[in-house]
């Protein structure tokens, strides 16, 4: 007991010779202008991203709408149609070479409006209505609803009058809709009956129907710029024009049910859904904390683009959301960045030959080969097609004006079922152009798959494309001496 008792002694006579330890202090609380710089740089980093596609979509709107565009626009509530196929030296880049495309802007701010459509007897159409925070609220063809005559009335929020018999309601989430649609031609011979369907999709305001048509008044908007795209000019609008033309549109444009978090987080740094923005009632720190957030923000973007694209056998492949984006805010503002409007994968996919089998990139240079096994062609409910593009994205002249090879050409197929296309820029023989895809010239190139109303097996990951096979060149021929077959003599 007592050498227990001393050498507890001991423990504490050692205790009191050592060092107290240091007593560290709480760190400091921020002042109350760090603070507010702080939560504004937040609130701007998230605000830029949640904003980004309703100031895209808006100023795509009015530029789309203007009365000066002339034929690149037209006015609200009505279709522009596209006419004919990509062609050389008439195309926008990557444009689609199997259906025609047809756009409008629904302007619902006078109450609804019919979206009248065609019997197109059973060609493949897709229709597209996006919000205006670029998410798909509505899909109109072939996949969706028939390809039967109809009309469609288009609601605005809020509104709860009465519809004609037989027709059917869709509510739209906002005032303003974009109408996108994309409807099947088989080439130049086709145009004449795919331009008649066109003619066919009309909208009509429902005060209007039934009653002749009504001439528009045009409105000029002198404070757009009509020579900037879009995106620059987005990209480069300061912090105050930013926030301050994004609250204006919050205030036409509900925002979705979802989107409470990050309103809540905004009303810190003044943006209140519903209110005006008076960047310049500011204090400081609040100014100092947005400009950094919005520069945060799209770094940001810079950073993540691309992030969430899937690579196999060097094909690549969105992997997240497109068309509805929930509050995947930071993908959403990709998206409209990249490209407003998208429609649902559901509807059609696309994917790029980015390298071939050998990690290389496609080059006019070389010929190529892509063979798909029997049972492994790309799995489309409607059909699939296959597009080459020179470095610009552009289709390019090669002998038998072909810009796509798909389903719809009278492909060989071999013996086992399998089907072997030949992507090159030099022509294979006569017999073998069926399945000839051509390559611009010696040069980078690219090619796109289209698959229209894909099967669950693309959708879900679990079928890619084959590589793409470049060809081996043959060994050369080295000269061997001919052997010495003299003997020696002894």
């Amino acid at each position: 007991m007592r050498r227990l008792v001393a050498l507890a002694l001991s423990f504490a006579a050692v205790a009191a010779l050592a060092p107290a330890a240091p007593v560290l202090a709480a760190p400091a609380a921020p002042t109350p202008a760090a603070a507010a710089t702080e939560a504004a740089h937040q609130a701007a980093m998230e605000g830029y991203l949640y904003f980004y596609p309703l100031v895209t979509m808006d100023l795509t709107r009015r530029q789309f709408t203007h009365p000066s565009r002339g034929a690149e626009g037209a006015p609200a509530n009505t279709f522009l149609h596209g006419r004919a196929l990509p062609q050389p030296g008439a195309a926008t880049p990557w444009a689609n070479p199997d259906m025609l495309r047809s756009t409008a802007w629904l302007d619902l701010t006078s109450g609804p409006v019919v979206l009248s459509a065609p019997d197109t007897q059973g060609r493949l159409y897709t229709l597209t209505l996006l919000d205006m925070w670029t998410d798909v609220f509505a899909t109109l063809g072939k996949r969706s609803t028939g390809t039967a005559k109809g009309n469609t009335v288009i609601v605005p929020p809020g509104w709860s009058g009465v519809l004609p018999s037989g027709m059917a309601r869709i509510d739209a989430p906002t005032t303003y809709v974009w109408a996108k649609n994309l409807i099947q031609t088989n080439g130049p011979a086709d145009y004449p009956a795919v331009h008649g369907l066109q003619d066919g999709f009309a909208l009509t305001p429902l005060a209007q129907w039934n009653l002749p048509a009504q001439a528009q008044r045009l409105k000029s908007d002198p404070s757009l710029n009509l020579q900037v795209p879009v995106r620059e000019q987005v990209e480069s609008m300061p912090t105050d024009a930013y926030f301050e033309y994004a609250a204006e549109l919050l205030r036409k444009n509900p925002p979705h049910p979802t989107d409470q978090p990050v309103l809540a987080k905004l009303r810190g740094a003044g943006l209140i859904a519903g209110r005006p923005f008076d960047f310049a009632q500011l204090g400081h720190p609040a100014k100092q904390g947005l400009r950094r957030g919005l520069r945060a923000a799209r770094e940001r973007m810079m950073a993540a683009a691309g992030g969430t694209v899937r690579s196999v056998n060097g094909w690549h492949q969105e992997t997240a959301s497109i068309g509805v984006y929930g509050n995947s805010y930071l993908r959403r503002a990709l998206a409209a960045q990249a490209q407003p409007g998208a429609g649902l994968p559901e509807d059609l996919s696309v994917l790029l030959l980015a390298v071939d089998s050998q990690g290389a990139p496609l080059d006019g240079a070389h010929g190529y080969t892509l063979h798909f096994e029997s049972g492994q062609l790309p799995p489309a409910a409607a059909m699939w097609s296959l597009a080459a593009y020179d470095a610009q994205g552009m289709p390019f002249a090669n002998p038998l004006n072909r810009y796509a090879l798909g389903d719809r050409d009278p492909l060989r197929y071999n013996a086992d079922g399998s089907l072997d296309l030949r992507v090159s820029h030099a022509p294979p023989a006569p017999e073998e152009q069926t399945n000839w895809l051509p390559l611009p010239a010696a040069g980078p190139a690219s090619v796109l798959l289209r698959v229209y109303a894909p099967e669950p097996a693309l959708l879900d990951g679990l079928w890619t494309p084959p590589a793409l096979l470049r060809d081996v060149p043959p060994e050369e021929t080295v000269e061997v001496p001919p052997e010495n077959t003299e003997k020696t003599q002894p």
